[in-house]
């Protein structure tokens, strides 16, 4: 077997093996074969082809046959997930997305912005009062909950509450569905998980009683419209949802983030000397170490692909990390290059899922370097290797812990 394919299944038969130097392989798949076929996987690493098949409406995501057939799962959560948006049919996955889309423009960002940073600035003094923490448990995983408590209304003295259960419903899900252990989910927490649906079915109820100008009470409007634009069940698995978004994909964006930039001083300094490049930065560091590094698709028809037909059925993996270093799109593709276009860079995805969250979680990446910038210009990482995280569906890590200093006064 040639050997670059062996490296490739040995990465994605053992997740626990990734680290910093992936980007290695990705830069040879998409140099030497940036298309192949190993049994029934369909394995594209090219910016072109990669694009093309996320835009095509043939390329679908889908819960697998049987995810939960042996695992134990409780039906409440079975159902919810069920529900959940990416997996959604097509015309359904399109209408309910539709719905979202307003609530993650640039304007709503503008007027959302003032509170993220609030939320920033709340995190970073409890952290530099220390003088160490752990950079993702402490800044990268409750940022962004806070901020989908505050879009959604919740009460201040519930986002910790909010918080735990976020952290449990999304660690439950992402177990259930890529099978990531063989146990079934304990007691407790199969409790705690019921818990979390309740708290959002009586949100919902709350919030159609009495509406206000929250996201929920917005939504809620849908539900109770003639065009039944929006059932009772979604707009729960919606909320849901939102309770889980960031908490991985941003929390380790961000981590990768600055793992990169403290790897780079050089490009560091240039942020802490403009604060405004942190917007630069965290899209360039997205780019070079995607949180999502490829995503799985099932063909629901034949698909023409150069030269070839990838056939009905056939699993398709979009390996986005490899195409962030194509060089046909990125000259010197492994330079992490704060004036490069990020027009193309396929970063939180592309096509039809897309992450609807791309703008807030730009707008979070930029406000956290620049606390980091100006709060603990001179940080560094404590200890030696950090703990990365062992799931396939990630890339990042699971601790990063930070020595917090503040600024030297001149």
């Amino acid at each position: 077997m040639d050997g670059l394919v062996q490296d490739l299944l040995s990465y994605l038969r053992n997740p626990g093996s990734h680290g910093a130097n992936d980007n290695r392989l990705f830069a040879r798949l998409v140099a030497e074969k940036p298309a192949l076929r190993i049994g029934p996987l369909w394995v594209f690493s090219g910016h072109e082809s990669v694009t093309k098949l996320a835009g095509d409406a043939r390329c679908v995501m889908r819960l697998p046959d049987e995810w939960n057939a042996t695992r134990g799962i409780q039906p409440e959560v079975a159902a919810l997930t069920e529900r959940l948006l990416p997996v959604q049919p097509p015309t359904d996955h399109k209408r309910l997305r539709r719905l979202l889309t307003g609530e993650f423009s640039a304007r709503a960002m503008v007027r959302l912005r003032e509170r993220v940073a609030q939320i920033v600035a709340e995190l970073f003094d409890a952290a530099v009062a220390r003088g160490e923490c752990d950079f993702i448990a402490d800044i990268c995983v409750p940022l962004p909950v806070f901020t989908t408590a505050a879009m959604l209304g919740i009460p201040e003295r519930d986002r910790d509450y909010v918080l735990t259960w976020a952290r449990r419903l999304n660690g439950s899900i992402i177990n259930e569905v890529t099978a990531l252990t063989g146990a079934s989910v304990p007691a407790s927490s199969a409790n705690g998980l019921v818990e979390i649906i309740g708290y959002i079915e009586e949100l919902v109820r709350e919030r159609r009683r009495n509406p206000g100008p929250d996201l929920v009470s917005r939504l809620s409007v849908r539900a109770d419209s003639a065009d039944g634009s929006l059932e009772h069940d979604e707009l729960v698995a919606l909320v849901a949802m939102l309770f889980m978004t960031g908490i991985d994909t941003v929390g380790s964006e961000l981590a990768n983030v600055v793992q990169s930039l403290h790897d780079h001083p050089e490009v560091w300094d240039r942020v802490v000397a403009e604060p405004a490049l942190a917007r630069n930065a965290f899209a360039e560091g997205t780019r070079l170490h995607p949180a999502l590094p490829a995503a799985s698709r099932i063909t629901s028809a034949d698909i023409p692909l150069g030269g070839t037909v990838i056939p009905t059925g056939a699993t398709v993996l979009l390996m986005y990390g490899a195409a962030n270093l194509d060089p046909t799109v990125f000259p010197d593709p492994l330079r992490f290059d704060l004036d490069r276009s990020q027009a193309s860079s396929l970063g939180f995805g592309h096509g039809v899922h897309y992450c609807l969250g791309a703008s807030l979680a730009m707008m979070q990446g930029e406000l956290v370097l620049r606390a980091l910038a100006d709060r603990s210009p001179n940080f560094r990482i404590a200890g030696g290797q950090s703990r990365r995280r062992t799931e396939l569906a990630f890339h990042g890590l699971a601790e990063l812990r930070l020595v917090l200093t503040e600024p030297t006064l001149v």
